[in-house]
Formats: C-alpha cells, structure tokens, sequence
C-alpha cells in the first residue's frame, strides 16, 4: 500500500528521467539492453585510473582547505566551447560534493541535447580551488525513431512510428505514463527497447506492459469507525467500479473534505492487489459544532443605552448519522423576539434522499405573531449540492384582535422548492465558506378571514469570497427576497435589517414584500489568526402594504480575531436611507464570539 499523492506523478518523473542516459556509447552496429521508464541509469564509464584518481585528489584537496570550489567545462575545440557554454553550468560550489554532482548535472544535458558519445577525457587541477573537466563531445543525434507498434492506439496517436527530437524522449514518456495512467493502466511500464544506429540516425522500439485497466472496487474508512453508513454508501456508490487514476482519487479525498464534521490527517493510499483495488481514505473527527452569539449597544429614542443579543447554536454530526441542528434565538431589547429551529437528516435509509425540517416564531412587541412550520424532501447529488420539495405553512395572531386592512389573523400555505449549494474551503480558517447559493420558490395562498388570495414568494440569497491574494479577500453577499399577491398585510411581509442583514440597521426594523441587496466587505488577512474588513452594503425595499420604498446603505468596519476556542468579531456599522443624512447617533456596535466544539 503507498500514497499515490507522491505517486504516481513524482514517481513518473524518475521513471522517464533516465532514458537518454543509457543510450551513452551506443555504436554503429552495437545495441544496448532495453531502456525501462523507472529503470535506474547506467553509470557513466570511466575509462581509466586517470579520471578516478583526479576526482578522489579533488575531494582530499578540498576537505583540507575547506574553501570554494570553482568548475571550468572545456570541450576539444572551439566548437564545442560553444556548445557547452550554450548550455550553461553554475561554476562556483561551496564544497566537493555539489561540484561534482554539477558535473554530472551536465553530462545529463549532454545526453539530453543529443551528444550520447560525449565522455570526460580528463580532469586537471588548475590550482588550489579550480577544477577543469575536459570533455569529448563527439556526433550530435538530434532525433530518434520509435516503432510504437499495435499500441499506437492507445497512446492517442495516429501512426505506429515517431520521429522526435532526442530531447522531447523523456517528455514523451512521462505524457505517455500520465496517459496510460489516466486510462487505468496504474501499473504500465514502458521500455525502449532494441536501440540501433543507421547512418548517424538512432532508431528504438517502444515496449509496452499494460496489465488490465484498473477500477476502484472498494473504499475503505480507517480512523473513525463510526463514520455515518448513509455517507459511506453514498460516496462508494458514486465511484465504484470507476476507472482508477490519479485524478478519481483527488475526487475522493475532495468529496470526503466536504464533510466539516471529519478532517483527513493524510492524504489516501491504495492497495493493489491481483484482483482488486481498495482505496484507503484516514479520518478524524473534527470540530464542526459552533456557538455563536452577540451584544450590541444602540441609542433608543431617549438616547438611552439599548442592549440587544441573540445565539446561533449549529450542531453536527452529534450522533454520527450526519446530522444537521441549528437552534437560533434573537431578541432585539424592544419586545422583538424570533425563534428558528432546524433539523437536517441527510441520507435516510442510505439512500441519496435526505429530509429537512423547520420551526419559525417571530413575535412584535404585542401586536401579532407569526409560526411558521416546514418539511421538505431533498435529493442529495453530492452533500454539498441539493434539491428539495416541501411544503410550509403559517399561522398569524393579531394580539390586539384589531383585524384591519393592516394587521389581521392569517393562515398560508405554499409548495415549495429550493436548492442548496455550498463550497466549504476547509484551508481557510478564517473564511471556510467560499461559495453560497440558496434559492426558493414557493406558490400557495393565503386565508384571511373573509377572503383568500394566490400568493407566490421567492428567495435568493449568494454569498462568494473573491481571492485577489493570500491577504486580500474581498466578500459578496446578496439577499433578495419577493412576495407576489394582490393584497398584503404588515405581519406577513418579509423583515430584514441587523448584523446578518443590511448592517448599521436594529435587527429586523425593516419590512417589505419586495428586499434586495448587495453586500460587501473588503478583508485584510493580517496574518492567520486576524483581519480586519470595510462594511459598505445597499438595500433597496418596497413596501406596498404602505406604498413606501426606499433606499438603504450601510457602512462601517470590522475586526476578527481567530483563537484557539473560536473567532471574535467586532463590527462598527452606521445605516442611513435616501431620505436621511448619516448620524453618528445611529451607529450600532456587534460584538460577538462563535465558539468551536
């Protein structure tokens, strides 16, 4: 069993690396053993005493001056100056070892370059510190013939011989291995074999070991054996019996990064077997749970200090099925109140299907309040990316039992559906969430007491970070919600405003059966654990329940700092509408903590 991260890619590299190497001294009428892709090079011969005692008198000369080590590459005539300055060496080494690794550095561009009778003819110690290696470059072979035989095909290409350059063999290779790779052939190896010289052209047969095409028969789960069994079938279900290559695998360690709830210390490994093979993917568990909360400080009417708060508590994954709770409450100082509750069952009975429901209470002051309930039916295509269809339903009190054309008891009722997709960037601490994309449609109608009207709604909300750099980020948010009915009373409408919102606004002060914004923060990444951020949002509301719209923009600044138990955020935001200037009385201060567990 191996890590195919390192290989097979690094590994292919080495295995093509070496072939003009071993073409060295190749004759007329002479034919060397077959050249493997993964083969070790030959050694170069030395073909006398000379030449060893030379480099053993550079190791012991410079051992006992311990100084700089200098190297000159001369050829037998002027030509082959040229040619070897052409290709460049570094000609001052701080010890033996890298001078001499320099050298053999470029013999291999010599072989590459098509010189393959090219051999070191001395080396002369011009003083203390500067070696000169004379070299023999001999005839150029700029190209070489392959006969690829029955397995042109295979390789993509049209006729069953090549003529290339003598440099581009060992790229060729390497793209061939990636190719047969790609296609299953995990294990080919590929073999020059039958080398011979006609009238100064070199010709080679290309051998080819392919095996069987390889498919991932099994994906096995070690570290955490309570991994949910709807996911695990899931996932193996998606790839079973696909072409294995490089590129499925990254698939998996992708798709098993797209749970929060599990972390992967190690990139998978594979086991090959006769018959099989397995894919061993290694997982912990991670800290997805999250508690988050706030308290900001407003002025009221009397410009008295006003205290406002809420909790956001997300859980996952608290019973190993994959679960998906959130629990929010906010209250507003004022007699606002909301309560959203949430469950999520991914993959029920191991199937691709997942269900969803909610519970929504939203009270003002005592004039009415609303419940909302939901259950929607999902199709998972991947966890990230989802489709449902639901149903909800809502139930509206007037407190005071005023029942006018603005406040009165109501009851609706819609079919719903929606998508959900999410791109979760687990290398991002900060800023996890990368890409967000929620949108509903609902149709229905809604009963008053003495008449029912046809309503339909729609939400869209998208979120993307922008990458300019590691320390530049800029974030897009846009929230957009729409109530389409030919009547509308105040306690249906749509409310919006506050930190997750429009900020610079109380949280849910605005109504509208029409919202839509733009949101937007500039992010500074100072260093890992903290950033700073500008706030500069617009909203635009229509409210026809009044016939009043408007305008809305929001600005301010913000402040995070990551810890080891969570991330502090301090934000500064001042909202203002068309209607009205800025005031700095206006500005509310969020300060929050969402703690990881």
């Amino acid at each position: 069993m191996f890590n195919f991260n390192e290989c097979p890619r690094e590994g292919l590299k080495r295995k093509a690396h070496s072939l003009t190497k071993e073409v060295r001294g190749l004759g007329t009428e002479s034919q060397t053993p077959p050249l493997k892709a993964g083969s070790r090079p030959k050694k170069l011969k030395k073909n006398n005493l000379k030449f060893l005692l030379s480099i053993i008198t550079i190791f012991i000369c410079q051992n006992i001056l311990a100084q700089n080590s200098y190297l000159q590459i001369k050829g037998s005539n002027e030509t082959e100056n040229k040619t070897i300055d052409s290709l460049t060496y570094s000609k001052k080494h701080t010890n033996t070892k890298l001078l001499i690794d320099e050298v053999n550095s470029f013999s291999d561009k010599l072989l590459q370059n098509g010189y393959l009778a090219s051999k070191h003819e001395e080396v002369i110690k011009v003083n203390d510190s500067t070696f000169l290696f004379n070299y023999n470059l001999g005839l150029r072979n700029k190209f070489i013939h392959i006969y690829i035989g029955e397995n042109f095909e295979l390789l993509n290409l049209k006729n069953n011989s090549l003529k290339m350059s003598l440099s581009e063999t060992e790229n060729f290779m390497n793209t061939a291995l990636l190719l047969l790779e790609k296609k299953g052939y995990s294990l080919a190896r590929l073999q020059l074999i039958n080398f011979k010289k006609e009238n100064n052209e070199l010709f080679a047969d290309l051998s080819l070991a392919a095996e069987k095409i390889r498919t991932l028969d099994d994906i096995v789960i070690n570290g955490y054996d309570k991994f949910p069994a709807g996911h695990k079938k899931q996932i193996k279900r998606l790839y079973r019996k696909k072409v294995f290559n490089q590129e499925n695998l990254k698939k998996v360690y992708t798709d098993f990064e797209k749970f929060r709830f599990v972390s992967q210390p190690k990139y998978p490994e594979i086991l090959f077997t006769k018959d099989s093979t397995k894919v061993y993917v290694y997982l912990e568990k991670a800290k997805p749970n999250t508690f988050d909360g706030f308290i900001g400080f407003t002025n009221g009417e009397q410009k008295k200090l006003i205290v406002n708060g809420y909790l956001d508590l997300q859980l996952q994954n608290i019973l190993n099925g994959g679960e998906k709770i959130s629990i929010y409450w906010k209250s507003d100082g004022k007699d606002q109140k909301t309560f959203n509750g949430a469950i999520e069952i991914p993959y029920i009975f191991k199937s691709p299907l997942g269900l969803k429901t909610q519970l929504n209470i939203f009270k003002q002051d005592s004039l009415f309040q609303n419940t909302q309930t939901a259950i929607d039916l999902g199709y998972y295509f991947n966890y990230n990316t989802k489709v449902f269809l639901g149903y909800q339903s809502a139930e509206s009190s007037d407190i005071q039992n005023t029942n006018n054309s603005t406040i009165s008891d109501y009851k609706n009722s819609f079919i719903t559906t929606h998508l959900d997709f999410s791109v979760y960037n687990p290398d991002d601490y900060l800023f996890p969430d990368k890409t967000q994309i929620y949108f509903k449609l609902g149709t229905g109608k809604r009963d008053l007491e003495f008449s029912s009207n046809k309503q339909v709604f729609t939400e869209l909300n998208l979120s993307h970070n922008f990458y300019l750099n590691k320390k530049n980020i800029v974030n897009i948010r846009s929230l957009n919600h729409y109530l389409n009915s030919d009547s509308y009373i105040i306690n249906e409408l749509h409310r919006f405003g506050g930190i997750n919102s429009i900020r610079g606004f109380n949280e849910n002060s605005l109504q509208g059966n029409t919202f839509t914004s733009i949101l937007t923060e500039y992010r500074y990444v100072a260093n890992s654990n903290v950033y700073i951020h500008s706030i500069i949002d617009y909203g635009y509301y229509q409210d026809k329940s009044s016939n009043t719209s408007n305008s809305l923009i929001g600005l301010g600044f913000g402040f995070g700092l990551l810890t080891k138990n969570g991330l502090f955020n301090l934000v500064y935001a001042n909202g203002s509408t068309k209607e009205q200037a800025i005031k700095l009385s206006n500005s509310i201060v969020h300060i929050s903590f969402k703690a990881r567990f």
